[in-house]
């Protein structure tokens, strides 16, 4: 049977940085915070079950033997409490500021295309660990409930890739 990995966390903070090719890379990281996250500050990382394929021989109806093919993690949670600006950096489009002073107002202009991250994520938890993707690939979603209790909420899945070809790593734990 295959190893999965499923670990919950509880964030307190959220920080990206250029991709990490080497493990002394996440100390020297410039790292930029990232909006909060729903639920309680809850983010999943989750393994997706590996691709088996048997190898038979024409004499035996039972397998000679097996290949197993990971199928990677992924980061999931959705982030709440963005600024406008922010929204323009996770999923394109641009933030546009009309006027000056107290009557400057900023509205979020949401692109037309799919804006593809790649980034390092660093995750702080309450307990004071940190969790390191350092090379991850993916995507923030618009999710907007206007009305009564309405909440802006952008829902993000993030790929976990190899960190290098000299750093075989797709999580720091």
């Amino acid at each position: 049977m295959a190893e999965k990995i499923l670990a919950k966390l509880r964030v307190k903070k959220i920080e990206a940085a250029n991709p990490i090719t080497a493990a002394d890379g996440i100390s020297s990281a410039t790292w930029e915070e990232w909006p909060l996250t729903l639920r309680d500050d809850e983010l999943l990382i989750s393994e997706e079950e590996p691709e088996e394929e048997e190898l038979y021989s024409h004499e035996n109806d039972a397998p000679e033997d097996i290949d197993v093919t990971g199928a990677g993690l992924r980061v999931t949670g959705t982030f709440i409490k963005a600024m406008r600006e922010q929204m323009a950096d996770l999923m394109g489009g641009e933030a546009v500021t009309t006027g000056e002073g107290e009557s400057a107002v900023t509205k979020y202009h949401h692109s037309a295309s799919k804006l593809v991250l790649k980034k390092a994520l660093k995750f702080t938890c309450h307990d004071g660990s940190e969790v390191v993707v350092p090379n991850a690939s993916g995507y923030v979603n618009i999710g907007l409930n206007i009305g009564k209790g309405g909440r802006a909420a952008f829902p993000f899945n993030f790929r976990c890739l190899k960190a290098s070809s000299t750093w075989d790593c797709d999580l720091v734990l």
